[in-house]
């Protein structure tokens, strides 16, 4: 029975999450402040900021991490490509201007 309240639960905050979102893209997309919007829709300025920012933190969260690959000493030179653009880098390269460099990039 846990497991079942536990995954009501999580359906619920996802729906909840994006009610808020189609809230929040509404009061952006309506040219007012949001305390003008929030007070002609009838809600809680800092309720609104709340939502907000559980969204962001959801963002946040699923956001893509940077994982650390090993280059294998064989390779001459490595190949980035990113919309049309090419990059060739010498294996020797230090790893943290290749992660800034990807960090850029993506």
């Amino acid at each position: 029975m846990e497991e079942t309240t536990t995954a009501i639960t999580a359906v619920k905050q996802e729906v909840q999450l994006r009610d808020w979102a189609a809230q929040i893209a509404a009061q952006q997309a309506s040219g007012m402040t949001v305390q003008k919007w929030c007070a002609e829709n009838g809600i809680n300025p800092k309720t609104y900021y709340y939502h907000l920012r559980k969204l962001r933190e959801k963002c946040v969260a699923s956001a893509p991490a940077i994982v650390p690959l090993g280059v294998p000493k064989y390779t001459s030179s490595i190949h980035i490509e990113k919309d049309g653009i090419q990059i060739s880098l010498p294996t020797d390269i230090p790893a943290e201007t290749l992660i800034a460099l990807v960090h850029e990039l993506c």
